[in-house]
């Protein structure tokens, strides 16, 4: 129903607010900061929390930028890029339900070494953490769906929305952990997951209409 109420270029930014928002998973990605930068309240910490979200807007915001010609090149059509994306934004919310593998966040933050890497802020909390194959399908998709230069830059302003977010977090990383408990952060990244499994349906959806446009 939303779509009737905000207008069409108003939809487009809350599902792009949304979208980014589960598949970044600022919450989640909190466990994988505190291991890497051994706490929230060094200046190296400090720099570090927004340091990282401005690698992973930049990374994403060219794919927004170049999205249709990358599709273009590969003559890959707009449905055929949404079945995709929402193929693969399913799965990686079903390992969001089900806390396994790059999402199971207090395991993945165990093994991580800050001395392994040698920008920790680009490899790997920009890459593959905030902004990996997940994130830049679902920019694709959304770059794609774009129906004018507005809705282009309100994809922008919701990037810039939930970095912004993500550096909040991870600059207040240690209270946040601290008021949610870990249980909650949990919680949280599964209802997150639950949430992108429905819009990764909505885009596989979107796709087959566009392949097999039917009255």
């Amino acid at each position: 129903m939303y779509p009737d109420v905000l207008g069409s270029s108003g939809a487009f930014f809350i599902t792009s607010l949304i979208s980014l928002f589960v598949i970044v998973d600022p919450t989640g990605n909190v466990f994988s900061y505190l291991a890497l930068s051994g706490g929230s309240a060094s200046p190296a910490a400090r720099q570090l929390a927004w340091r990282a979200p401005l690698y992973a807007f930049l990374i994403l915001a060219l794919f927004i930028f170049t999205g249709r010609l990358i599709l273009k090149f590969f003559g890959i059509s707009l449905p055929a890029m949404q079945i995709a994306g929402g193929l693969l934004l399913f799965r990686i919310a079903f390992d969001m339900l089900e806390a396994r593998g790059h999402f199971n966040r207090l395991d993945t933050a165990s093994s991580l070494v800050a001395a392994d890497y040698r920008d920790i802020a680009l490899v790997p909390l920009a890459m593959p953490l905030l902004s990996g194959p997940g994130a830049i399908a679902t920019v694709l998709v959304l770059s794609s769906r774009a129906q004018n230069t507005l809705e282009v830059a309100l994809l922008l302003v919701a990037l810039t929305a939930i970095m912004s977010i993500t550096y909040l977090f991870f600059r207040f990383a240690e209270p946040l952990l601290r008021l949610l408990k870990e249980n909650g952060l949990r919680l949280l990244t599964r209802l997150m997951g639950l949430i992108l499994a429905a819009l990764a349906v909505e885009f596989v959806l979107q796709g087959l209409k566009g392949a097999f446009p039917w009255p």
